[in-house]
This record gives structure tokens, C-alpha cells and sequence, in this order.
């Protein structure tokens, strides 16, 4: 019901999902960056898709961490500025902490889950983003440095995130993979994952 819900907030587009702890391991910035490239690459992009982007706040009192979250903002702000067209805003970027159940939800939404991590041990919101896709029909864009590319990388779409060149045409692919593509890997994901929990 909760899906239903939301998916009525994005008639028509694919719902790119990141979600995110606050942390500079995460590559958001590298992401974000990507994205925008991505739009500028691909016009056909405009409109037909929507990155949702959740960040979780973490160690609010570290200088170092307000920065980053500063230039989260500014960098959102700035390819929506560019972007944005009547009835369709590029990004949509949550800061704060999200129950289980909303999480469930966006994770069932999303069209595309990008993990997109510049170092990480192994990355749990890749597999939980292929436990949840039921339908089979969504896509793991995921990072070559995440832990979880050695068990899940041979039917994910993998990136090095600091190539925004390959991140915006990796994201350009995934939208363009038509459920026929889609549904084989996304099978394979879902049962590695739960073979391997």
C-alpha cells in the first residue's frame, strides 16, 4: 500500500534509490556528481527519471561531517537548479533517520538502487535492495569497492566511482534495460542473497 502510495509521486519515471549513512566512504558527492553528468549526457534522461537520495545523519558534531553534509546540499541544489523543469525535480534528498517499514518501501519502489560506495567492507544496502525486490524488476548499480561486489558483482552493473564518465553511462544503461534484461539478475541476485544470508 505504501508503494502504491508513493509510486503515484513519480508518474511515469524510474526511481533511482541511494540510501546512505552520512560518511565520507560513501561517495555521495562522487554520485551526485555522476548524476548530474548523466542528465547533461542524456536528455532523454529529463523527466523520465528521479533520484531519491536518503542520507543518515551520523557523528553530527565532527566538523569534518557538516562539511560533507554541506556539500551534499549544495551540490543537490545545484543540479536541481540546473535541471528542474515544471512537475519535475531532478532529486529529492532526505536527510534523517527512516523506520524500517518506510525503508522497506523505497526499496521496493526503486527502479535502480545505487551503491556507489569509494570504500566499504562489505555494504548491506545492496543486499537488502535485492531482498526486497519481489517483482524482479529493479537493478543493482554497484560500486567495484564495496565488499558485496565479490558475492553480487556478476549480475549487478559495477562501477568505479571515481569515474563519473563510466557512473553517468552505467546509470544511462540500467535505465535503459528493459525487464527481459532486468529480471534474469535480478533473480540470481535475490537467490545469492538468500542462499548466503
Amino acid at each position: 500500500q505504501r508503494v502504491a502510495e508513493l509510486r503515484q509521486n513519480y508518474p511515469g519515471q524510474q526511481v533511482l534509490l541511494g540510501v546512505d549513512r552520512l560518511d565520507y566512504t560513501k561517495g555521495v558527492p562522487n554520485r551526485l556528481e555522476s548524476f548530474g553528468l548523466a542528465l547533461e549526457r542524456f536528455p532523454a534522461l529529463h523527466r523520465a527519471v528521479t533520484l531519491l537520495q536518503v542520507v543518515v545523519p551520523s557523528r553530527e558534531g565532527v566538523p569534518e561531517y557538516q562539511d560533507l553534509k554541506a556539500d551534499i546540499e549544495r551540490q543537490v541544489a545545484r543540479i536541481n537548479g540546473k535541471f528542474t523543469q515544471p512537475g519535475w525535480v531532478p532529486i529529492h534528498h532526505i536527510f534523517r533517520h527512516v523506520d524500517r517499514q518506510e525503508l522497506l518501501a523505497w526499496y521496493r519502489l526503486a527502479d535502480i538502487a545505487l551503491v556507489t560506495s569509494l570504500k566499504d567492507g562489505m555494504n548491506l544496502v545492496a543486499k537488502e535492495y535485492c531482498a526486497c525486490q519481489i517483482d524482479c524488476n529493479g537493478v543493482l548499480v554497484l560500486s567495484e569497492f564495496a565488499g558485496a561486489s565479490e558475492q553480487l558483482g556478476r549480475w549487478a552493473v559495477l562501477v568505479n566511482p571515481y569515474d563519473f564518465g563510466w557512473m553517468a553511462d552505467a546509470i544511462q544503461l540500467a535505465v535503459m534495460m528493459t525487464p527481459e534484461e532486468r529480471r534474469p539478475a535480478m533473480e540470481k541476485l535475490r537467490t545469492n542473497v538468500r542462499e548466503q544470508n
